[in-house]
């Protein structure tokens, strides 16, 4: 079988993902169904395969549409219906201590509710790499045969095994009063049960995953997302608070005080806890990280490694490289774990640790310690597909020529030399017709100085530099 007319431009980075609700729309079940097929070939060795996916009024169709390539290629399924996506992993890295487990999550995470989206795991959860995605769109461009025989589907339910595995490892020591706000996501399915399980008092707000209208999008990487749970900590008289983004991979952290904790703020948080337990250790921080979280890391006692934004790219830079714990400034926090063996970016487990801390003492004097500079958010600088690689590879190199340059992921820019304290990123979007930039310095002023620089190299190649020049830092 082959697709007429492949949309090859929902097949991005990290996942398979564009709109799935209308006659028009290229995300289908028939090309579902192609993607199984297409993945059970890329896979070729594995002939099991674990699936769950969101609360989106698409993903039956589409998990059923999948399932069926998979079978129809002679792939075992074990189906475990709605799920965020880091209870797939989860379960896809249990069931492949009995025998080579792939995964896979339907699911657009954030995303508007009529898109949808495949999210492939590889062997024991680990995602599917960019040129790996590729791949699976070029076997059904070409066309995938049917297998020999039909695969064997069984139903599993693994929350009650995942829910005890948190308990074991989380227990609080003094109860605490929690709240949760999951998005109306599938983050209400194990959130609020997990905090209860290791012993915090529970009140939600948007926990209903079937409700068509939710109050605001499911995405607590935006102060405004997370504005809804900061005055529920407050009228309620929680001592903490956590929100979920739409498939439970990214979290969000309100203080006691009704404040929001910034991304960088809470890995740093999340460092200095993992730093205490794993003395000098390396931890793995994307481009876009404050300074301020290297200062905070390298100050006690460990290493910040930079590292690829992207959860896929992300994780596989930590296995290469040996690291055990890291986080993006998108809101993911990882960490390897050992049973089962896999790399989670899990909002409940790390909401559930975030808890354990709070339980032996008050969050916020650690946040208060550390710092917040004046920074941009992501800022999105137009620039076509065709041409944004080349570009962002040009200002690479002639930023080089003036400062030390990090090109794991794009060119971040060190301008301290100039302006104290500062820098600037700037890579090509892995996934849109953009460059994006970040721009950090230590007070305003240097803000100011750093952005113009920046400015000043997008100009240089012909770019319009205009949402960063009226871009002011965030609160």
């Amino acid at each position: 079988m082959t697709i007429d007319g492949l949309p090859r431009e929902i097949f991005r980075a990290y996942d398979i993902r564009g709109r799935a609700d209308g006659a028009d729309a290229p995300l289908r079940p028939s090309l579902a169904e192609a993607i199984g097929r297409a993945f059970a070939t890329h896979l070729a060795h594995i002939r099991h395969v674990v699936i769950g996916g969101d609360q989106r009024l698409t993903t039956p169709a589409l998990m059923e549409a999948v399932i069926d390539g998979l079978l129809r290629s002679g792939v075992d399924v074990t189906e475990i219906g709605r799920a965020p996506s880091p209870l797939v992993y989860w379960a896809t890295a249990s069931q492949h201590q009995a025998r080579p487990t792939a995964g896979i999550a339907i699911t657009a995470s954030h995303n508007p509710p009529e898109d949808n989206g495949v999210k492939l795991l590889e062997a024991g959860g680990m995602p599917l790499r960019p040129e790996s995605i590729q791949r699976v769109a070029d076997l059904i461009e070409r066309g995938i045969a049917s297998g020999t025989r039909r695969g064997r589907r069984t139903e599993w339910d693994p929350k009650p095994d995942y829910l005890q595995h948190l308990l074991d490892a989380h227990q609080l020591e003094r109860s605490r009063r929690v709240a949760i706000d999951p998005g109306n996501g599938v983050a209400s399915l194990t959130a609020g049960a997990a905090l209860r399980e290791i012993g915090a008092i529970v009140e939600a707000i948007n926990d209903d995953p079937d409700d068509p209208q939710p109050s605001h999008p499911a995405d607590p990487q935006h102060a405004d997302h997370v504005a809804e749970l900061a005055a529920f900590v407050s009228q309620t008289g929680a001592e903490l608070g956590f929100a979920f983004d739409g498939d439970g991979d990214r979290l969000g952290l309100v203080d006691g005080r009704g404040r929001r904790a910034r991304p960088d703020q809470v890995l740093a948080l999340l460092a200095q806890d993992w730093l205490s337990t794993h003395p000098q250790a390396q931890v793995q921080i994307d481009v876009k990280t404050s300074q301020a979280v290297v200062e905070h890391i390298e100050a006690l006692g460990g290493e910040a490694i930079f590292g690829p934004v992207g959860h896929s790219l992300g994780k596989y830079a930590m296995v290469e490289r040996g690291i055990d714990f890291g986080g993006e400034a998108s809101t993911h926090y990882y960490y390897r774990l050992s049973a089962p063996d896999h790399i989670s970016d899990d909002a409940v487990r790390t909401a559930c640790r975030i808890a354990q801390l709070a339980s032996r003492n008050s969050l916020e004097p650690l946040l208060d310690a550390i710092p917040s500079y004046p920074v941009s958010p992501e800022v999105k600088i137009a620039c076509a597909d065709d041409r944004k690689h080349a570009l962002a590879a040009v200002i690479t190199e002639r930023a080089s020529r003036m400062w030390p340059v990090n090109t794991i992921d794009g060119a971040r820019v060190d301008l301290s030399g100039d302006v104290a304290g500062a820098w600037c990123v700037i890579r090509a979007s892995n996934t849109t017709p953009f460059l994006t930039v970040v721009v950090e310095g230590r007070r305003d002023s240097e803000y100011e100085q750093a952005r113009k620089i920046c400015a000043d190299l997008l100009s240089d190649v012909g770019l319009d530099p205009a949402p960063l020049l009226t871009q002011a830092p965030l609160d």
